[in-house]
């Protein structure tokens, strides 16, 4: 909205306001004169400022936003309810960075449904026999969250992850040997044909995975595909990493394994022995958007290509999402999808689409686009980026790379302010952190307007 659309809308407002004090009845004015109570006209833009007082703050607002942009290839959309507030380039393209993860969330939701829970299995040739199977075949379900209890622990450690949900690889050791399994002669054997094994995309950046950003994309994973988890160690094969934990958890619990793990796929008729679920795809949902889980949205992606079209890759998920896009009425006119989270800088945004991706929060079915949000100073990538005032106050889904960075979520104010904000640029990650916590706490002063009793002028005679 343009400071002249703005300023326009003072003067309709103080015009309306104006004119209906002008046209009071000499009955309504000689009541007024006859009590002395009512120095001010009923319908007086005195007695409803809150319209005024927005329309000069939302004046405010853009001048102050477009000010802390300059020089910058950047869009703000600034909206209450549906109602423009401020904003700026909405539908030019921009590399989105990690607010990415924000449509590919509200894609999973779309396609998979905020109840799937995605499921690691145990499957032998035949049901156990005498405390004996001859091969245990671990199948992969594209559950990022499997983790062992070492893992776990650690995460409990790191601030932005500490409470976020994970899936218990023990618990399926402990459900095996429920089942009966004392010895299996000949070992286990790793399936993650679910999805293609494409460990990393061709255009990413090398250090995304050298720097521990994402793990090894597979339908198998355990710690996300780290040994250790801190620092970060990418494993070269996740699924036959995940069947070596296994077998060690197993072990510990008394149970004899023979051979080395290795790959294949379970055959026609295997018999489930045990399987762990994944938390639901809300919570799923949920960790992915308050941790900013780069491994997360990549599986989360293949399984809406497997789910739409039954090809669980990358390609087909980018396809699957961008037709949903549509079916959900969003706009997607110059927007680019390459990968589910944004770690690719040939993906492309607009504010719009970020916008209205987020206003589908106000449905039961996409709750968790606004619940799994990161908290300033409370919760995920912003525990520690956006506090002291703002704390409990911003919730917003973060995105950075160098040269790029986001932040699309909800301000309260008072009552909820939504926006959405990119920036390209030449500026590092960390100035890029800084100039989207800038804007947070602009947006978080509306309507930053002087007092009623100052936007209109008193009646003649006080």
């Amino acid at each position: 909205m343009s400071p002249t659309r703005t300023f326009a809308m003072v003067l309709a407002l103080v015009a309306v306001g104006c004119g209906v004090a002008a046209f009071a009845s000499p009955d309504q004015e000689r009541v007024a004169a006859d009590t002395n109570e009512l120095d001010t006209p009923i319908w007086s833009p005195r007695r409803v400022p809150q319209p005024l007082v927005d329309a000069v703050g939302a004046q405010r607002l853009q001048a102050e936003l477009t000010a802390a942009t300059a020089g910058l290839q950047t869009c703000f959309v600034v909206d209450e309810g549906g109602a423009p507030i401020a904003e700026q380039s909405a539908d030019v393209p921009l590399v989105p960075a990690s607010t990415q993860k924000l449509v590919t969330s509200a894609v999973a939701l779309a396609v998979l449904g905020a109840d799937t829970r995605l499921e690691t299995r145990a499957l032998a040739p035949a049901a156990p026999a005498d405390g004996s199977v001859e091969r245990l075949f671990l199948v992969g379900g594209g559950d990022p969250l499997l983790m062992t209890p070492e893992a776990q622990a650690q995460r409990e450690e790191i601030p932005e992850l500490r409470g976020s949900p994970t899936t218990s690889l023990a618990t399926l050791a402990d459900s095996i040997v429920q089942a009966g399994v004392k010895r299996i002669p000949g070992g286990i054997v790793a399936d993650d044909s679910r999805y293609e094994d494409l460990r990393y995309l061709p255009t990413w950046k090398d250090s995304y995975r050298t720097e521990g950003q994402v793990g090894p994309l597979g339908a198998l994973t355990v710690n996300g595909g780290f040994d250790p988890l801190r620092p970060p160690e990418p494993v070269s094969d996740p699924a036959t990493f995940a069947a070596r934990e296994l077998e060690r958890l197993l072990e510990d619990r008394g149970v004899s394994v023979g051979g080395s793990p290795e790959r294949g796929t379970a055959p026609q008729g295997a018999v489930e022995v045990a399987k762990v679920q994944s938390p639901p795809m809300s919570d799923l949902v949920a960790e992915d958007l308050s941790t900013s889980d780069n491994l997360a949205s990549e599986l989360l992606l293949r399984e809406v290509g497997l789910k739409v079209s039954q090809h669980g890759t990358t390609a087909a998920g980018v396809q699957a999402a961008t037709a949903t896009l549509a079916e959900l009425g969003l706009p997607t006119t110059n927007v680019t999808l390459v990968d589910g989270s944004g770690l690719d800088r040939g993906n492309r945004s607009t504010c719009d689409l970020l916008a209205d991706t987020l206003d589908l929060g106000a449905r039961p079915e996409f709750s968790t686009l606004w619940s799994g949000l990161a908290v300033a100073g409370e919760k995920g990538t912003l525990i520690d980026q956006i506090e002291g005032a703002l704390t409990g106050k911003v919730r917003a889904k973060t995105g950075s790379l160098d040269n790029t960075t986001g932040l699309v979520g909800i301000v309260d104010v008072g009552r909820p302010i939504r926006f959405a904000f990119l920036a390209n640029g030449d500026f590092t990650e960390g100035a890029g952190i800084g100039l989207r916590g800038r804007i947070a706490e602009i947006i978080s002063t509306f309507p930053n307007a002087p007092p009623a009793d100052q936007l209109v002028p008193a009646p003649a005679g006080t």
